[in-house]
């Protein structure tokens, strides 16, 4: 029986691995294919600290750390990065402190968990220091000198050895416990150390080069709070805002006793709620940066007395003050419509100096500028030079090198992007007077006659041109590609229509930092951009979520196409609309800088109904559940379609998911609530709502068994998939607390419950796809510790209740629910399924591996039926056999050495051939590429023989001829026989 077993084991394995060579895992790519089909855009997000390298190659590179967990190194002449380094995910990855000054740089992340020393040139770690971390999250770092750095967490500061990393000595922190250590400061031979406890007093603690605490000493300060900011200056001076009374309070930490007050109003500026202070580290005097707002600050002096006004600064928007030569010059920047002006004064007599001055082209796209860092340097005809990087609301950094000109800019809101959308782009000009030619049905036969000869003389006529250009293109081809080598690439210059195969689109992509973009598929290239510096994402599910609807395609020519990006204002918490061409990028039914609507947005949802124009409506609901209609004019086709409106909103606050429907009210439209399902707030918590693609084509309405009956599909396209997180407590001798997972397959319309399983000892992060009539999730099973996917598949039976349509109000009995799980050997991000035309090309699932790859696994693989004994049924219907463990093949990986990190979503969308899907993959970089699940099997392959294949036509034309010539004469003569 043992060999026997082993033997159907064998033979299952060899019968897996054949099925395997026969499906269509992945395409080859070849070594010149690679940047042809795709591209690849590395970001590293919003920017929090910036220096100038003072290595060996000065001036030439800017190291920078952002908030995205990202130290990287950028070339200044274009921008691009010279290496960069992606830390932990999470609070250990998070950047605390980034300390550059000469050849050192270090980076404190984690809260004090981990000090890191990196090479700046290369981007190779030289030595890692772990440290216990700080409970409280706070850390600092500072450079005593060029033999210690000083590292101070929420209950101890070290002395660490800057060339090695050795740990020089440890000093534990008084009253850790109940004091709140925030700043670590060095003057002279002593470290001070400053900590905070809230409503009652400022502890200073002074410690020694060597490690000995020298004092102890608590000052007074009953007005801290939460909101309280304070910062430590040059010259060893704490000092603190206070919004409560717009006051700033000051303590010199050296010798200080008791803080001095000093209200804004005595300085002459005017408080408002954007108060925030920056303090200037290139210069040894106590000097702050006031801001304001967002175009007004205030360079203040930190004297023994109190706090002095040096300079006010409005209309300016972003300053530094930076030293060469013992020379001390202010840097302003101040914008004005279009522009930027660059003042620079000397400090100590405050005279402008006009050589340095500079006006620069600034587009209005970027918001505000909120910092600069500037490079001083001497020409060789030893006049002063600068070149400076800016930092900008819109989280972009752009540099100059030369005056008035921008070399290039970053744009770091692509690393935030929220929601995505791929747009066909127009047809071309002879296809829209193709499409005007069919669309009139008022002109007569003359009319339309002529229409067709000027139609038909046109495409000839570009015809001809595209054939002169090419003939061109041949015979100077060297000269082109040096001139393309040179300017970049010339597919700026192509208009946006649309190709033989609808393969090119127009990318959309909504931002975290407010900001909307239009960019080509072909190469990423951003061809339009708008930025609401009010406009702030949803907070769903513990996810944020900025929607983006797609009201009007390019199919319905001559009306233009149209999306809307719905959110909320910073400010008010109220809806935010703006309304554009996707193409062009030009608003349209709202104002350029957005609508602020009056009411808040608890849900939104389309009109299922276009109206004269094509447009689809769309709807929002606020909190008194009444609903508005986006366009105004699209509320005709609410009024007629009210009685099939109908939504759900998933509370996480309570657990409660209510579903409405829209009812007339006196002229209005309200949503009733017709059920309510409690999910129990208190014993599990909702973590997400999927749902389906809303225009998701589906092909086939059954699946063909071996014995060739029909299992029909369960497709109900109001079916969404509620997760649930919890937790339950095991019932027996091992027993204790153990995390759970429960899925909820939900009738959107109805409430009914569809399905229910539950997954003990589970845990998430869980990510969901839903497509047709299958839900494929993951979860990380802590009993096996392993990450496994299941999948589900809802099936009517072998008879289908209704074949034209579905509806919820009757619709068939429960559905047959297949399921399976497998494991997953690697860990994954983010996942999504590949969507075709037609629905006809087989099914891949993509995965973002946490390793940077992007996995594409055929669904048959992820199949429930796949069976564990193959019979002869199965053999004949392609069902592979089950193994447990999902094969993870390398040719698989789509984005080959492109490594991508922290995924967010996938991005999937048809093209205009049924065999290719468009992948868009976002999070810190975006990578684009086609796939082809099942090969491109309605697409010649570019070695195809046209030429023996026509050679072949031609003969068997003649043979045909010739025999028919022959046949006839034979014919002939047999009946004069």
């Amino acid at each position: 029986m043992k060999k026997f077993g082993r033997s159907m084991m064998t033979g299952n394995i060899l019968l897996l691995l054949g099925v395997l060579q026969t499906l269509p895992i992945s395409q080859a790519l070849y070594e010149d294919q690679i940047g042809k089909f795709d591209w690849h855009q590395q970001y590293v997000g919003k920017i929090t600290d910036m220096f100038w390298d003072q290595s060996f190659n000065a001036g030439k590179r800017v190291l920078v750390s952002s908030e995205r967990h990202v130290l990287a190194s950028v070339h200044s002449h274009n921008g691009s990065l010279a290496w960069r380094k992606v830390l932990e995910d999470g609070p250990r990855g998070r950047i605390d402190k980034t300390l550059h000054s000469g050849n050192l740089l270090v980076t404190l992340t984690g809260g004090g968990r981990f000090v890191r020393k990196w090479n700046a040139g290369s981007g190779l770690a030289d030595w890692e220091v772990s440290l216990p971390g700080s409970k409280s999250g706070r850390a600092d770092l500072v450079q005593c000198g060029r033999d210690l750095l000083a590292v101070m967490i929420q209950d101890a500061v070290y002395g660490l050895d800057p060339r090695s990393g050795r740990q020089k000595w440890s000093v534990a922190l008084p009253q850790s416990n109940q004091v709140v250590y925030t700043h670590l400061f060095t003057s002279g031979t002593n470290l001070f150390v400053i900590g905070q406890s809230l409503g009652q007093q400022v502890t200073r603690v002074t410690v020694d080069m060597e490690g000995v605490v020298r004092s102890t000493e608590s000052v007074k300060a009953p007005w801290l709070s939460e909101s309280t900011q304070c910062e430590v200056t040059n010259g060893g001076v704490l000092i603190c805002y206070r919004s409560e009374d717009q006051s700033l309070q000051t303590l010199t930490l050296t010798d200080g006793q008791v803080f001095k007050s000093t209200s804004l109003q005595i300085l002459g500026l005017e408080p408002s709620e954007e108060v925030s202070m920056e303090t200037v580290r290139k210069v040894e005097e106590p000097l702050i940066f006031l801001r304001t707002a967002k175009n007004h600050m205030a360079l203040l002096e930190l004297t023994n007395d109190g706090v002095k006004l040096k300079k006010d600064l409005p209309s300016i928007c972003a300053a530094q003050v930076v030293s060469l030569d013992d020379k001390s010059m202010l840097f302003t920047l101040e914008r004005i419509p279009g522009e930027l002006k660059m003042k620079v004064y000397d400090l100590e007599t405050g005279s402008e100096m006009a050589d340095l001055y500079q006006t620069i082209t600034y587009l209005p796209q970027h918001g505000y500028p909120q910092r600069i860092e500037v490079l001083m340097f001497k020409k060789r005809d030893l006049r002063l030079g600068c070149r400076f990087a800016i930092l900008s609301e819109d989280y972009s950094m752009q540099m100059v090198l030369k005056a008035g000109k921008i070399a290039w800019r970053r744009e770091e809101a692509l690393a935030y992007v929220l929601s995505v959308e791929m747009i066909d782009l127009p047809v071309s000009e002879n296809q829209a007077k193709y499409e005007d030619e069919f669309g009139s049905h008022k002109d007569d036969i003359a009319t339309m006659f002529m229409k067709r000869f000027k139609t038909q003389i046109s495409q000839l006529k570009t015809y001809i041109q595209q054939q002169l250009q090419k003939l061109q293109g041949h015979r100077h081809h060297h000269h082109d590609t040096e001139a393309m080598a040179e300017s970049g690439s010339d597919d700026d210059d192509e208009d946006l229509t649309r190709d033989e195969f609808n393969l090119n689109k127009l990318i959309v992509l909504v931002t975290g930092a407010g900001k909307v973009f239009g960019v080509r598929s072909t190469n990423g290239h951003i061809e339009w951009e708008h930025f609401f510096p009010e406009l702030a994402p949803f907070d769903g599910n513990n996810q944020q979520k900025l929607l983006l609807f797609v009201q009007r395609t390019t199919a319905h020519f001559p009306n233009p196409p149209q999306c809307t990006v719905v959110g909320k204002h910073k400010g008010t918490g109220n809806g935010f609309l703006f309304s554009f061409n996707p193409i062009s990028g030009e608003p349209v039914d709202t104002p350029p800088t957005g609508q602020v609507l009056n009411y808040r947005i608890t849900q939104t949802s389309m009109l299922g109904e276009l109206d004269d124009h094509f447009l689809r409506g769309i709807l929002l609901m606020d909190p008194d559940n009444q609903i508005h209609v986006f366009p105004g004019k699209c509320l005709s086709v609410l009024k007629k379609t009210f009685g099939s409106q109908y939504m759900f909103v998933a509370d996480r606050e309570t657990g409660f998911i209510k579903g409405y429907r829209t009812v007339p009210n006196q002229g209005k439209f309200l949503m009733e609530n017709v059920w309510t399902v409690n999910l129990q707030k208190k014993q599990q918590t909702i973590t997400q709502v999927v749902g389906k693609r809303p225009l998701e084509q589906v092909h086939s309405q059954g699946r063909v068994l071996g014995d060739r009956s029909v299992l029909y599909r369960y497709l109900n396209p109001n079916l969404v998939v509620v997760v649930t997180e919890g937790e339950f407590i095991e019932q027996s001798q091992r027993g204790g607390v153990f995390n759970t997972i429960n899925l909820y397959l939900l009738d959107s319309v109805t409430g009914h419950m569809v399905f229910h399983c539950s997954h003990k000892r589970a845990k998430g992060p869980i990510t969901v796809v839903h497509s047709e009539n299958w839900v494929v999730y993951n979860y990380f099973n802590q009993k096996s510790r392993r990450l496994e996917m299941a999948v589900l598949e809802l099936y009517e039976g072998k008879e289908q209740s209704n074949s034209t349509a579905f509806s919820s109000f009757s619709s068939p009995r429960q559905p047959l629910v297949l399921r399976q799980s497998y494991i997953m050997p690697l860990f994954i991000s983010t996942m999504a399924t590949t969507v075709t035309e037609k629905g006809i090309t087989s099914k891949q699932i993509i995965f973002a591996l946490k390793l940077g790859g992007l996995l594409a696994l055929p669904k048959a693989l992820l199949d429930p039926r796949r069976p564990l004994v193959p019979t002869q049924e199965t053999m004949e219907e392609g069902t592979i056999p089950y193994i447990p463990e999902l094969p993870v093949n390398a040719e698989a990986i789509i984005n080959y050495n492109q490594s991508l990190y922290n995924v967010q979503g996938i991005h999937t969308s048809p093209a205009g051939l049924e065999s290719t899907s468009l992948v868009l993959s976002y999070g810190l970089d975006l990578y684009f590429t086609r796939v082809q699940p099942s090969k491109m099997f309605d697409v010649l392959k570019e070695d195809f023989d046209y030429f023996f294949i026509s050679a072949v036509l031609l003969g068997m034309f003649v043979v045909t001829i010739a025999t028919q010539k022959l046949s006839a004469r034979r014919a002939l003569s047999r009946a004069w026989k």
